[in-house]
């Protein structure tokens, strides 16, 4: 294991003790979890077994259906009807939470065991106040009434970090942004005061800097009121930051468990080895990310041998006949891995895992890379002059971007980077003639394309500029079968001879992007959440385009499956000549894939420069912010960084007006003159 001088490894060592001094808080042994489900029976927690101690944070990780979150709602009796504890024990305070009935869970649940759940605004009852949603937690659970109620439910709001306490009680759920309305759900289990509080992937939807304040109001909360957290995510960077111990599940087991530094610089297994890997933040640009080959197991079948053993490329043969027994690293890092036998061959842990030690984030560029805009007989294909939208009239008129400008060069991938509701999506749907604009234009090889255009060049701009969905689910039919859906671009626009052609460009064009021609007769709800983007990547490359604009294609998805499809992306960037407008927040993922990163504030550009230019040497306040809050994987560093704040009043516009600048070739900065020079010395320091 790699040692750091960023952190004192005695902290971890020290929890250790405590820990293992410690009787469980809870003990779950040998659980078993089935549902039925049409007449079949899926098994979706295979004998797992945890134990989770007082005081302490404890992650769980893994891919979407590894049963993260079924095997913690057995801690709550929050299972689904049609699935059952069918093998194990679950022990908590003297008691089998297995052979609850329902009204001893009342007891239990919320007043000892909350659960946060992953979606706030389908958790919250639309038609209730906040304060009254809060308040009922608060007279179920601590026995207060009325008047005491009420200032005890606008004390914890305050506790959240909810500004205006007194009038926010009375607001409703839409009247909250995302990271306010997570504060509110949180404030409902922190209102019951229990022993055990749950989070689901609290923070999967939220901007990197939300994000950050959200754990660190988990953290500060869970010192005050004596808590003891489970964390549930598959956000490597979260983990780092919150877990004292960490938990790795795949299909239905936990594989290896141990501190959170054990798991991080020092993991056995190889599934572990290959959910660090796959992290944009340890991978090299230009080169494709390890990505994790095949699917999960179906887990309605009876699994033989290692569950991840056909995904596995050092798969030992006795992995496919027998399941591994759980093996012991030390006395607090267990892992289920034939590796870890006597008899087995040694196995070195991937290049990956020890970048991981390396106190710099980025790990450097192929240096044969490309990069389109540095081309002296570089092309531009698009650019946005003096670009303004806004919605709505009168006194209801809202300015959602303003006098943004910027040129995107054949072949790049050119990114915005902001929080929610910045304007990064209104700018990428004004260009593909989605929203209209107020004022300015588009150019697509130096010709108009936004207002008013002759059908022709509509048709042309059409098939020129595609656009690929934030929510694979959403945006895509669910009544319709992937034929359809992949194809209704050149059924709208004619542009086949026959249905045999039709159907040969859509095998193609799934084919291109690793499906099979089998999955064209399906429906969506019949795949994963990944091959749901893959299904809308080929909607998009059926037309040919040459221009995509990626609206956060990868948020919503796994670590692993991310991987997947930021290199199908380069890959497809390089094979078709693509330029892309990638929209995101995750900056990590956004400095692995981009040529050069504007970052948007409320609508407006406040900088722009070449991806490691701006990671290396950022100027506007806001963009260190941003970067300050993106999530690290080593435990050490993303513990010691410094979170940075934002603060828009620190500029005095009042008479030293500001203007877009190119402060030195190739990285513009809005900003003033006094600003500017501020800048510049900056940047001298830094040379």
């Amino acid at each position: 294991m790699s040692e750091n001088k960023l952190f004192d490894k005695s902290v971890y060592d020290a929890r250790a003790r405590q820990i293992l001094s410690q009787v469980p808080l809870l003990s779950a042994r040998d659980v078993e979890v089935t549902f039925s489900l049409r007449g079949n029976k899926l098994t979706a927690i295979r004998r797992a077994s945890l134990d989770l101690y007082e005081g302490e944070t404890l992650a769980i990780v893994g891919e979407s259906g590894s049963g993260k979150s079924v095997f913690t709602k057995c801690f709550v009796g929050m299972l689904d009807k049609n699935g059952s504890i069918t093998h194990g024990t679950i022990t908590y305070d003297g008691m089998d939470l297995t052979q609850l009935k329902e009204n001893d869970w009342l007891k239990i649940r919320g007043r000892k065991i909350a659960m946060v759940t992953q979606d706030p605004m389908t958790s919250l009852n639309p038609l209730k106040s906040i304060g009254k949603q809060i308040q009922e937690a608060v007279e179920l659970h601590q026995g207060l009434r009325g008047a005491e109620a009420k200032k005890e439910t606008i004390r914890i709001l305050r506790a959240v970090g909810i500004p205006e306490p007194e009038r926010r009680y009375k607001q409703y759920p839409h009247e909250f942004s995302g990271g306010m309305r997570q504060r509110v759900v949180i404030a409902i289990a922190v209102a019951c005061k229990p022993k055990i509080l749950i989070c689901d992937e609290p923070t999967t939807a939220l901007d990197v800097t939300i994000q950050a304040q959200i754990l660190d109001l988990i953290r500060r909360l869970q010192k005050e009121e004596g808590m003891t957290i489970i964390y549930i995510t598959h956000d490597l960077g979260v983990v780092a930051n919150v877990a004292d111990r960490v938990a790795v599940m795949y299909a239905g087991q936990v594989i290896e468990v141990g501190m959170a530094n054990e798991i991080f610089f020092d993991p056995w297994h190889p599934y572990t080895w290959a959910l660090l890997s796959a992290l944009p933040q340890l991978g090299v640009k230009g080169e494709a990310l390890p990505a994790i080959d095949g699917t999960p197991p179906n887990l309605f079948n009876q699994i033989k041998g290692d569950a991840f053993a056909p995904r596995n490329k050092m798969a030992l043969n006795i992995d496919f006949m027998e399941e591994p027994p759980t093996y012991e690293v030390t006395a607090t890092h267990q892992v289920k891995t034939w590796l870890r036998d006597p008899r087995a061959p040694k196995v070195e842990q991937p290049k990956a895992i020890a970048r991981l030690s390396e106190p710099k984030v980025d790990k450097g560029t192929d240096p044969d890379t490309y990069h389109p805009h540095l081309d002296p007989n570089r092309e531009t294909l698009i650019e946005v002059k003096n670009l303004q939208v806004t919605f709505g009239r009168g006194r209801k008129k809202f300015v959602a971007v303003d006098d943004v400008n910027f040129e995107i060069y054949k072949g790049e991938t050119f990114s915005l980077v902001g929080e929610s509701g910045s304007g990064k999506t209104t700018i990428g749907r004004a260009i593909v003639r989605i929203n209209p604009i107020t004022k300015g234009e588009v150019l697509l090889h130096g010709q108009r394309i936004s207002g008013k255009i002759s059908k022709e060049q509509d048709l042309k701009v059409i098939r020129s500029m595609q656009m690929i969905f934030q929510d694979p689910m959403a945006s895509l039919n669910e009544r319709a079968k992937v034929d359809y859906i992949v194809s209704e671009g050149l059924i709208n626009h004619h542009l086949y001879k026959d249905d045999h052609d039709r159907q040969n460009l859509v095998q193609a064009a799934l084919n291109e992007v690793g499906l099979l021609p089998e999955f064209s007769s399906r429906f969506p709800h019949e795949f994963s959440g990944g091959q749901r983007q893959r299904i809308g990547i080929a909607r998009s490359l059926i037309m040919q385009p040459e221009f995509i604009v990626a609206d956060e294609p990868i948020s919503a998805l796994d670590v692993s499956i991310r991987a997947q499809v930021l290199n199908l992306l380069n890959d497809l960037k390089k094979s078709r000549g693509l330029t892309y407008l990638f929209i995101a927040h995750d900056l990590s993922v956004v400095r692995f894939i981009s040529d050069r990163i504007a970052v948007i504030h409320k609508g407006r550009i406040v900088e722009l420069a070449e991806s490691e230019e701006l990671f290396y040497h950022p100027l506007h306040p806001y963009t260190k912010a941003l970067l300050s809050a993106v999530p690290n994987p080593n435990p050490y560093v993303e513990r010691n960084k410094k979170l940075l704040v934002y603060d828009p009043t620190q500029h005095d516009y009042s008479k030293d007006k500001p203007s877009w600048t190119e402060i030195i070739p190739g990285h513009f900065i809005w900003g003033n003159e006094r600003e500017r020079d501020g800048y510049l010395e900056e940047i001298a320091k830094k040379l």
